[in-house]
């Protein structure tokens, strides 16, 4: 008998730990292929869904939208209300912070334990229309989620390949987010460097990709759970 409890008790202890694998509140910032998501992480195209089914996190909130910019532009102003879908002057990562500062504010959001943003394909692919330096977007952002959430681990994830920008370009603008991470003292996840995903050439063809730049629920799952194993590495270290 003694046994027999010592199994069931087992037993009620994986369950606890398969319904709640990741003991974290996560947010989730970022672009397109993030917000293809869903703001609540479960629409089969974008990584974050697949991310939250195998991490299984207390919570999962995404605040991601389709054009976002880490950079910002002289008109850039304060606005949690803009969504646009495509490129514009407020429709950036700054706003986003602006968005879950108000949601955790007016209890709305839960003080997030850990922070992931995917950003900055926009960035290259209309780099004429964002001349501010990448690091200073990336600088400003990460310094007031650190002053605000003080205890929250955050992490930097570059962008995934895509076709839309030269290869050797993509590698730059990743070493610069990468940059940013250790000046700061926060943790990255390289995606150019991830050996599971595709080149961007073969993106389409293989089927990752509907259009070389976002991702179809073949591509989604595997960039999630490539980002999934990275996260669980990080916060093990």
């Amino acid at each position: 008998m003694k046994k027999i409890g010592l199994l069931i008790l087992s037993c009620f202890l994986m369950c606890g730990t398969l319904s709640a694998q990741l003991q974290k509140h996560v947010v989730i910032l970022g672009d397109s292929n993030t917000w293809l998501g869903g703001d609540a992480c479960n629409q089969p195209e974008g990584w974050n869904k697949w991310f939250n089914d195998l991490a299984k996190p207390l919570s999962c909130r995404s605040y991601a939208r389709s054009g976002a910019t880490w950079t910002n532009t002289g008109n850039t102003v304060y606005d949690i209300e803009q969504n646009t879908g495509v490129l514009a002057d407020n429709n950036v990562i700054f706003n986003q912070v602006n968005r879950l500062l108000y949601a955790t504010s007016h209890g709305q959001q839960v003080i997030p334990d850990l922070i992931l943003i995917m950003a900055g394909t926009n960035d290259l692919w209309f780099a004429e229309k964002r001349p501010e330096p990448l690091a200073t977007g990336i600088r400003q952002n990460c310094q007031i989620l650190r002053d605000s959430f003080p205890k929250a681990c955050v992490i930097l994830i570059t962008p995934p390949p895509f076709t839309k920008v030269p290869v050797a370009r993509q590698q730059q603008a990743a070493a610069e987010i990468e940059l940013c991470a250790q000046t700061m003292h926060l943790s990255v996840i390289r995606l150019d460097q991830a050996k599971p995903l595709l080149p961007a050439k073969k993106l389409i063809k293989r089927g990752y990709s509907k259009d070389g730049v976002h991702t179809t629920e073949k591509g989604a799952k595997v960039l999630g759970r490539y980002i999934y194993e990275q996260v669980q590495k990080l916060l093990q270290q």
